[in-house]
């Protein structure tokens, strides 16, 4: 396990540039036939690197696009769960695996960047519970030198943690800064749903393997265990009736200063 060297100190990098991550061409999963086809082909050893899309994620909005990575193998999919309705979340494949019973399996890995309120919206619109969750965010901020106050995201951590490059990360935020203009015109309820759009659903899964690798080797044993229970508890608070989806206190950390470990 790698020793916490403040941000202040410079470390000659062994790499001058985090390896470009190769996925398969991101598709959009909108018929029955599809989704029993893709859910046939996901090993039962993957992790599941997730993301939701849509109006206003959280119990007050709605679910268009739930983005999967299959890792390893790097398959990513997009489920359109404005097409598929409810049976997005119940249509079998031929051995009865629904997309339900990988979200609720503890058993299987599942992984998100700030995962409330995409918990808090399948939980309230599809009465779906995710289990098995590691936050990504959480691993950021546990494995953080230094204060550990507010939360960061996955836009800043990518820019801070991940060298990828002048051309990809020029991209990267070009694809976040056309699509987040069209926000305000529920641009993932557009069909057909056009390139840029895809791209930019596969964007914020892309990046989480890596990132979930580098904070486990500069985490420390303690940390890890703060995070995965603050992972747990993240999930039970987002079923609660009393959450609050926009609540400013949601970009604080959990731990305060984080200087204190116990």
């Amino acid at each position: 396990m790698s020793t916490c060297v403040p941000t202040s100190t410079v470390i000659p990098a062994a790499s001058t540039q985090t390896p470009i991550p190769s996925i398969s061409n991101p598709a959009l999963i909108y018929s029955v036939a599809e989704l029993e086809a893709f859910l046939s082909t996901i090993p039962p050893s993957s992790t599941l690197y997730l993301d939701l899309e849509g109006n206003n994620i959280c119990r007050h909005g709605t679910i268009s696009i739930i983005t999967i990575l299959i890792h390893p193998q790097r398959i990513v999919r997009l489920i359109d769960v404005l097409v598929l309705g409810d049976s997005a979340f119940t249509i079998a494949s031929n051995s009865g695996t629904t997309l339900k019973s990988l979200f609720e399996d503890p058993e299987i890995p599942k992984c998100l960047w700030d995962v409330r309120n995409d918990a808090d919206a399948l939980w309230a619109l599809y009465q779906v519970g995710l289990a098995g969750v590691t936050d990504i965010q959480l691993l950021e901020n546990a494995s953080r030198c230094g204060d550990k106050k507010y939360l960061r995201g996955l836009a800043k951590s990518i820019q801070c943690d991940l060298d990828l490059g002048f051309a990809v990360s020029q991209r990267w935020y070009r694809t976040k800064k056309d699509i987040g203009r069209l926000m305000d015109a529920n641009v993932f309820a557009t069909r057909p749903m056009d390139d840029k759009t895809i791209e930019y659903c596969a964007n914020d899964v892309l990046h989480l393997p890596e990132l979930h690798v580098i904070f486990l080797e500069r985490i420390e044993d303690d940390w890890l265990a703060k995070a995965k229970k603050e992972s747990e508890c993240r999930l039970a608070r987002a079923h609660s009736p009393r959450y609050w989806p926009s609540s400013p206190w949601k970009a604080r950390g959990p731990w305060g200063s984080g200087y204190s470990k116990y």
